[in-house]
């Protein structure tokens, strides 16, 4: 007889699928690096658009041209990032969940300027795992 009150089992079922397994570890910091880079992304866009009404107006300097090309190169990250990270989440591309996770690594281009660094190295730390490669698609990916 099995009792109700008991707390849930800790230990992962002898007959589950690695295949899940593998989805279930990876897609932790992938929905990370997703939600991470899509929060990000609302923030680095109004200073873009911020940018375009100075430039329509007129009030468009010297300062709004850096702040507009380093914005420009962060949106461009975070897309990339959070690509990664879906293709990661749903294991259907090594090539781009690395190049997502490697991207969250370098600051200024993270998500949140650092805060994404270490949900990239952990990303990697998973990607880099050879039990979790036969999981993705061969080939060009």
């Amino acid at each position: 007889m099995i009792n109700p009150y008991s707390p849930p089992s800790l230990a992962p079922e002898i007959n589950q699928d690695p295949r899940e397994l593998a989805r279930a570890r990876l897609s932790r910091p992938a929905t990370a690096l997703i939600i991470m880079a899509s929060v990000h992304s609302v923030f680095v866009t109004i200073v873009l658009v911020s940018n375009a009404f100075a430039f329509a107006s007129g009030n468009f300097h010297f300062d709004n041209a850096i702040d507009t090309v380093l914005a420009s190169l962060q949106l461009i990250s975070l897309i990339l990032i959070a690509i990664g990270g879906a293709k990661m989440a749903f294991l259907e591309s090594l090539l781009w969940a690395r190049l997502g996770a490697v991207l969250a690594c370098i600051p200024f281009l993270s998500p949140f300027i650092v805060l994404g660094i270490p949900f990239g190295i952990w990303s990697l730390i998973l990607l880099i795992n050879p039990s979790h490669h036969a999981f993705f698609p061969t080939g060009k990916n």
